[in-house]
């Protein structure tokens, strides 16, 4: 019976974590809330099949992003779908081969590239200057031609979510293991845009909208054309996606992770990832039950959407491996030049084309970095 309760329980904070950031993911991405939850749900039901952890996976995501923002969520979706593809024929290589894909100067090239790309991505939604375009370069130029709105409320919810997320998890360590720092800073900043803004008639921001179910006929089988000049860069998302997700990943999981991109690629929902750790069918359905709970609330509708766009921001810049960077700027010229290049060709030729070119670079230097 404790055992019953305690994995109950555990489901609830894991709806918890995963709530905000499969949210932030499906509307920033642009497959809308439903796009989010179908993903949360599959990764909590999958879970309690395959008994492990899925969640949203945001950094990978950013090739699909470009696909979205360009072409609409139907191709996304199709990158998805066909990523997951990909992901089941690289099960197939033994670990030690799909360790070539990934050396430390490259890996910290892409990650600090990355986190940059997606810092300029959503600095439109955090600042609500409405720039567009598939590559950080073509975002830059927008910013340059638009200039910033001066929306202030936006910006208050905004810095107030950036300061509870570097914050929150240093202050309340115990506490942040079971509700997630991104969860808090919803906890604080929505209320306080429903104070502030109690009307939707009059809200001078973007807010996330209402729950609508026509989202789930976005997907790659559903009415919609893929245009043949967005496929070199569907195909190159999809492999990207494949690449950046069963990076370090065992062939199960792998194997999982692939059903899970099928079905939530059907669905145009967002990829996942798993990072392997245990669960009970119990505590992943607990999960999704809560999960289901706050996707329906009727208050959703007027979430900002600058408060999503940060917690994105913000867990892009936590991903980087600081101290592999220090080591890999102390390793030498070699280190360092493999870093730049990376760094330059992700923001220079988008990420989503920059993935596999970064791989065949990872696996030319490969040798040098095991021996």
């Amino acid at each position: 019976m404790h055992n019953t309760k305690q994995d109950a329980l555990r489901g609830v904070f894991d709806a918890l974590r995963l709530f905000p950031f499969s949210l932030a993911v499906g509307v920033c991405s642009g497959f809308g809330i439903l796009g989010g939850c179908v993903s949360a749900l599959a990764a909590l039901v999958c879970g309690a099949v395959f008994g492990c952890a899925f969640c949203p996976s945001w950094l990978t995501l950013l090739p699909v992003f470009a696909v979205t923002f360009r072409f609409g969520a139907g191709a996304g979706a199709a990158a998805i779908l066909l990523s997951g593809v990909f992901a089941f024929l690289m099960s197939l290589l033994p670990q030690s081969a799909r360790k070539k894909f990934s050396v430390p100067p490259v890996a910290c090239g892409f990650l600090l590239a990355e986190a940059f790309t997606a810092t300029a991505l959503h600095t439109t939604d955090y600042f609500g200057i409405g720039a567009v375009g598939g590559t950080t370069l073509d975002i830059l130029a927008d910013y340059v031609s638009l200039g910033f709105h001066p929306n202030w409320r936006g910006i208050l919810y905004g810095t107030i979510v950036m300061v509870v997320l570097i914050t929150y998890p240093r202050k309340f360590k115990t506490l942040s293991k079971k509700i997630s720092a991104a969860f808090a800073s919803l906890l604080i900043t929505f209320p306080l845009h429903l104070l502030l803004v109690p009307r939707v008639e009059g809200s001078p921001i973007d807010e996330v909208g209402i729950f609508s179910y026509r989202e789930l006929f976005a997907g790659a089988f559903f009415p919609g054309k893929i245009p043949v000049q967005a496929l070199p860069m569907l195909l190159c998302a999809a492999l990207s996606l494949a690449l950046l997700a069963t990076n370090d990943q065992n062939t199960r999981s792998i194997r999982a992770l692939s059903a899970v991109s099928l079905c939530t690629g059907v669905l145009g929902g967002v990829p996942l990832h798993t990072d392997g750790t245990a669960r009970r069918p119990l505590s992943a359905l607990t999960a999704a039950a809560v999960t289901v709970l706050l996707y329906l609330c009727p208050a959703l509708s007027r979430m900002p959407v600058h408060c999503l766009a940060v917690i994105l921001i913000v867990t892009a810049w936590q991903s980087i491996d600081w101290g592999a960077l220090k080591k890999t700027l102390t390793g030498g010229t070699r280190s360092i030049l493999l870093f730049v290049c990376s760094a330059a060709l992700t923001v220079i030729a988008g990420i989503h084309y920059a993935v596999p070119l970064l791989c065949c670079l990872s696996a030319l230097q490969y040798k040098y970095y095991s021996d």
